[in-house]
């Protein structure tokens, strides 16, 4: 499939900049040729492998997004081929920053965020959650670097590449197929990234919304705390030293168990919106000396416990899942969130 550079056109798109560029697929700021209105513009790039069933995932993500209408929830207003190379694309909300540069939470996670700025992204993240649940859609990779921030300050939910659709109707009016690839036979295939996959999803059951619930919530534990958290691991312990009760919170939608998540998301955002936000958020990696004395209340206290939260706390990044596949299932599939594991 074709790549496009600045001042090519693409149906009735004329191309600015690339913005991003995946595997599957790359993402260009593109400009309307009749309207002047800018758009991102997202078009289906493999070449090779699995073709003919990704490009079905391909438009079937199109076609998804151009039924949702939820202002933290990206939103398709076009769906073509292109004429002149044959390549599938369609048209998004362009999110950009108030400097006019496309970000996502992965790109501010680490920048010492105020308590208060995290509590609303969750209720708009909780809401787009319910929202997408509501229509029958398992979005199945929830993490910061598919939520953009928009410059008005919203947080919009995108990339809904290796969506799950649970809604016969709409599975019906968007003529989505199953993606269907032979694994090896002591195998079988998860979508998600690792560290942000429910326990379920890991050991290769099926992803519903508790599964969306618990993603966000390993995504809002990183950014309170600057630690990624890990099922027995001791992350939770340090929103006890947070003024908003994330701590009545986040651990119901990490359960172990997804029947023992919460099934909607808005009254627990509600929860937090009633409480008295902190001021800022200590710095991240190590607690800062401000957030240590808030649990020791002495500097020398504050220096043994910081020693011992880098070790007792830290655990290392969630990375992309090895594949038990080989040449072009491996290559496609595992930089698009879809892996094989054993059983």
């Amino acid at each position: 499939m074709a790549e496009f550079n600045p001042d090519d056109t693409i149906g009735a798109y004329r191309v600015v900049r690339l913005l991003g560029k995946g595997a599957m697929g790359a993402v260009y700021e593109v400009v309307h040729t009749q309207l002047g209105v800018h758009y991102a513009l997202k078009s289906f790039t493999l070449e090779s492998g699995h073709v003919d069933v990704l490009k079905e995932k391909f438009l079937a993500e199109g076609r998804v997004l151009a039924r949702l209408r939820h202002p933290n929830v990206i939103r398709v207003f076009d769906l073509s081929f292109d004429e002149a190379t044959k390549t599938p694309y369609f048209v998004m909300d362009l999110v950009l920053d108030k400097g006019g540069t496309p970000r996502t939470l992965s790109d501010v996670a680490g920048e010492g965020l105020e308590e208060e700025t995290i509590r609303q992204w969750f209720a708009e993240l909780a809401s787009a959650v319910d929202y997408i649940h509501a229509q029958g859609i398992v979005h199945r990779d929830i993490k910061p670097g598919n939520v953009l921030l928009a410059a008005d300050g919203r947080v919009v939910l995108s990339d809904f590449g290796v969506l799950r659709l649970f809604s016969d109707r709409l599975r019906r009016e968007v003529k989505a197929a199953p993606t269907i690839v032979t694994a090896a036979k002591d195998s079988r295939l998860v979508m998600g990234t690792h560290g942000y996959m429910a326990p379920e999803v890991e050991r290769g059951e099926e992803a519903t919304p508790a599964s969306d619930v618990y993603s966000l919530a390993v995504l809002v534990v990183h950014l309170l705390t600057g630690v990624w958290y890990e099922p027995g691991s001791r992350a939770l312990e340090l929103l006890e030293t947070l003024e908003l009760p994330w701590s009545q919170v986040l651990p119901q939608m990490l359960a172990k168990d997804p029947k023992e998540r919460p099934a909607e998301l808005n009254a627990l955002a509600g929860r937090l919106s009633q409480a008295t936000p902190s001021d800022a958020l200590p710095a991240r990696g190590l607690p800062s000396w401000k957030f240590i004395a808030m649990t020791c209340g002495g500097l020398a206290a504050a220096v043994a416990i910081a020693v011992a939260s880098w070790f007792a706390f830290r655990s290392p990044a969630p990375s992309a899942a090895g594949s038990e596949a080989e040449g072009d299932f491996a290559d496609a599939f595992s930089a698009e969130g879809i892996y094989e594991v054993r059983k």
